[in-house]
């Protein structure tokens, strides 16, 4: 039997490092719309300022890892 789950994945990030040498990001966003029947108005509001303002954050660290990327390919 499959057991419920008590929470769930609503946003990460990954670095990895594959076997051909590259480096590769991948951030997961989940769309918490679904989620507001089980939340109150002012909890919802909390968790979706909670979402937007982390995947900003977010874009901002991978952009930041693409550019020294970019950056160190030129050097070489």
């Amino acid at each position: 039997m499959k057991k419920k789950r008590e929470e769930a994945e609503l946003l990460g990030y990954k670095l990895l490092y594959n076997r051909t040498g590259n480096l590769v990001t991948e951030r997961l966003s989940t769309d918490i719309t679904q989620l507001k029947k089980y939340f109150s108005v002012e909890e919802y509001a909390t968790l979706n300022t909670i979402v937007r303002e982390a995947t900003k954050k977010l874009d901002e660290v991978h952009s930041y890892i693409e550019s020294n990327l970019n950056a160190r390919k030129m050097d070489d």
